[in-house]
């Protein structure tokens, strides 16, 4: 049998859900360290599968991430710093598995297909969850 965690999400199939801690976690994140910036934030989702069909992100990570502004097949990425947290959030609640991960966006970039091979090697079928933290209207 296939570890839950490396189930491959299907469009149109795959229901995800993302907890509001981590979108408050994203917000956070973005806000200390991309705010009046044009650099975006990075970071780890952690969660489970519920079911063969729905996806369940309850938790995140923010990880050092670079990017050169006028080339977005420029960027770097702390491998070392994203196994570290994640060993020391297993430690906390096991049962939470590396799902995928996050930018703010506010759009794809080129380089994103490269990160997504880097996460690949944490899950089998990562997923990208884009959030935009600039919201369009305040009420």
């Amino acid at each position: 049998m296939t570890d839950r965690v490396d189930r491959k999400p299907e469009s149109g199939k795959t229901v995800v859900t993302v907890h509001p801690l981590v979108l408050l976690s994203v917000v956070d994140h973005y806000n200390r360290a991309c705010k009046d910036t044009k650099n975006r934030a990075v970071g780890v989702l952690l969660g489970s599968w519920k079911s063969p069909t729905n996806l369940d992100i309850a938790n995140s990570f923010a990880v050092p991430f670079e990017e050169d502004s006028k080339n977005d097949g420029v960027w770097f990425i702390d491998h070392d710093f994203l196994s570290n947290m994640f060993a020391m959030f297993r430690k906390v609640n096991a049962k939470e598995r590396i799902v995928g991960w996050y930018h703010t966006g506010p759009k794809l970039r080129s380089g994103d297909i490269a990160i997504n091979d880097v996460m690949s090697r944490f899950v089998k079928h990562p997923v990208l969850v884009v959030i935009d933290v600039v919201p369009a209207a305040f009420g």
